[in-house]
């Protein structure tokens, strides 16, 4: 059986300076690490797997059930697994669903992530070890982009760690407490909860347990809490399955799915900061460490990223998974290499120079490639974000001067803001809706013709209030085309901000006018009248009305009709129009009804909701007037001769 693991022994140890000391060490670490994870928190936006996360955690509608998350994960993203879509909602729910709060707690696992990297890399080669090892992780460029990312990847490294740590214990220790156990058992559990790469993990240290140790009590028992761990996560497995043949499925993953000798090259090269400098001088201290001190752990240590490489490797030739900006599937190899990685740094006392080398350029190279545009092709879609408009900034300055019913406008330089995910949402959506509590959207910053037309026509149709944001120092090329439709169909009215680098104003539709104050209607069913404006037009012998409706649930769509119909005083009806509520009803209806073969008098116009299949009239309350009824008026007018 393995022998129990020690830290390494300096004189005065145990003294309080020697403490002490050891303490200012590693909270300069975390600082720097907090420094490098915190950069940007606020700056650049959500990309779009970061909405996946909001979206089925239930940040765009009221918050949900552990239940209903893992119907919507299970439903929509069958190829994930639940754990961090739980906690993250669990902690949305504490401290808000902004981009600062959100992000935070990635954050906070990274930093739980580079402590425990301390303890691991202490308690395997000594303490200096466990001070690089946690230094090397926390600036490590590419890790920090997913500690930077409210997805599951700061989790999963954390949890690998945690696991590592433990299982170290386990194996070095003569009656490990019943804490370490249950820690142990639980760890596990959560990695095969938080991504499917975590079996590619645990699968390499089995291999790493099996070919290490002599088959003690300890050693079965470790097999036996893994086989209880594979028991426990067995009635997420056939979900699992089916999600990755639906995503194997899917030509645009499979047809840009790279080869080995495309992938390992790129993993060296992230892992290493994108220095090629930085691969020679490790590799070559890596074998010389090994082939001078020949340390038992490290030595076997290695079977654990050579393994995990190999399964994904052969993984990938089989179901074509991996393109390179996908690289962040290898992202788990990032713990075992960085402790080989630490383990060359520290175990030749005569090289402390040249360590002391590496590690500044590691460091050096870290900060600058975490800021270059080389390391945005090889982390997907969230390299759009540097495409879209300070959203969170803009949402900001606006907050307090933003009205119920606007929809923000403004531009970007990618469309991609404006896509709609597979729960419905976009970007554009979360800092408008979270943020503003309204619609909006952005439109591109470049483009021509009819393509042009269409896109600026999708954004800006049907919204009577607009909020129109732009930079008046640096107006898009497509200004003008975007400015001038505006002002076709609505009226300038006050300015929310006006600065040299932003400006933001209302426009409203002509029928509404800018001191119009909002008049909202809500049906016992649910189904409101967000507000409603109109006016009679006598020169054209016509009424023109604007309601804003919003349904409660999708399926009322089909189930109610409207009819708006034109009263007299002694409500007799002279005039009547119905719609179904499914047909272009929603958000915004424009309504115009001919009066030329009405008599002088007065008249009122009026609205009712149906049931379509049985024709029973629904109630409603006007919120202004406070009157009740299932025939409520929007407008009044009067013919004259």
């Amino acid at each position: 059986m393995m022998k129990p693991l020690r830290l390494a022994r300096d004189s005065g140890l145990n003294s309080n300076a020697h403490i002490a000391s050891r303490l200012a060490l590693l909270t300069a670490v975390l600082l720097l690490v907090f420094a490098f994870y915190a950069n940007g928190l606020t700056t650049d936006a959500f990309w779009t797997d970061e909405m996946f996360s909001v979206g089925n955690m239930g940040g765009f509608d009221s918050p949900r059930s552990p239940a209903e998350i893992i119907r919507s994960v299970a439903d929509n993203f069958p190829d994930h697994v639940p754990l961090f879509f739980l906690l993250g909602a669990g902690w949305a729910n504490v401290v808000g669903w902004t981009q600062f709060a959100l992000r935070a707690f990635p954050i906070l696992a990274g930093i739980l992530q580079i402590a425990w990297m301390y303890r691991l890399g202490t308690d395997l080669f000594g303490y200096s070890s466990g001070v690089i090892a946690a230094l090397l992780l926390g600036t490590s460029a590419y890790a920090i982009m997913y500690v930077h990312d409210f997805r599951m990847y700061s989790l999963l490294l954390m949890l690998v760690t945690m696991h590592l740590w433990l299982y170290f214990r386990i194996v070095s220790k003569q009656s490990p407490g019943r804490l370490t156990w249950l820690l142990f058992l639980a760890t596990n559990v959560a990695l095969l909860y938080t991504h499917l790469f975590a079996l590619i993990f645990l699968a390499s240290l089995v291999l790493f347990h099996i070919i290490s140790f002599a088959k003690s009590a300890h050693w079965f028992r470790v097999l036996l809490i893994w086989a209880v761990s594979a028991l426990l996560f067995a009635p997420y497995i056939s979900i699992l399955i089916a999600g990755v043949q639906r995503a194997t499925r899917l030509e645009k993953v499979t047809s840009s799915a790279a080869t080995a000798f495309e992938l390992v090259p790129t993993f060296v090269w992230l892992l290493m900061n994108g220095s090629w400098v930085l691969a020679m001088f490790v590799v070559g201290m890596l074998v010389l460490a090994l082939h001078q001190k020949r340390h038992a752990i490290a030595l076997k240590l290695t079977t654990i990223p050579v393994t995990m490489l190999i399964l994904i490797l052969l993984g990938n030739a089989l179901i074509g998974l991996i393109p390179l900006d996908r690289m962040r599937y290898f992202i788990v190899l990032w713990i075992p290499c960085i402790l080989l990685i630490t383990y060359s740094l520290t175990q030749i006392p005569r090289l402390n120079a040249i360590t002391f080398f590496v590690l500044l350029l590691w460091i050096v190279s870290g900060y600058q490639f975490y800021r270059s545009t080389e390391i945005r092709y090889h982390i997907g879609g969230m390299s759009k974000v540097f495409l879209y408009p300070p959203m969170q900034d803009w949402a900001f300055f606006l907050n307090g001067k933003i009205r119920s019913q606007d929809y923000l406008v403004g531009f970007s330089d990618s469309d991609h803001v404006n896509k709609d995910m597979d729960l419905g949402q976009s970007t554009a959506d979360y800092y408008t809706h979270v943020y503003l509590g309204i619609d909006g959207a952005f439109i591109q910053e470049k483009g021509w013709g009819d393509w042009l037309a269409r896109n600026i026509d999708k954004h800006l149709s049907n919204h009577p209030h607009l909020v129109f944001l732009y930079e008046p120092a640096n107006p898009p090329p497509t200004f003008d085309r975007v400015f001038d439709r505006i002002a076709e169909n609505h009226i300038p009215c006050d300015v929310l901000l006006d600065s040299q680098n932003l400006i933001a104003q209302r426009y409203v539709h002509p029928l509404a006018g800018c001191e119009h104050e909002y008049r909202p209607i809500n049906f016992d069913n649910g189904i409101k009248i967000v507000d409603h404006f109109g006016a009679y037009d006598p020169d054209n012998d016509r009424v023109q009305l604007v309601t804003g409706w919003e349904v409660a649930n999708e399926g009322q769509l089909d189930e109610y009709n409207i009819s708006f119909q034109i009263l007299t005083d002694e409500w007799q009806k002279m005039s009547q129009i119905d719609e179904h509520l499914y047909n272009d009803i929603l958000k915004w209806h424009e309504l115009e009804m001919s009066t030329d073969q009405l008599p002088s008098g007065d008249y009122r116009l009026v609205v009712i909701l149906y049931d379509r299949y049985t024709g029973e009239k629904v109630p409603g309350i006007d919120q202004t007037s406070g009157e009740y009824g299932s025939i409520l008026p929007l407008l009044a007018f009067s013919v004259e001769t």
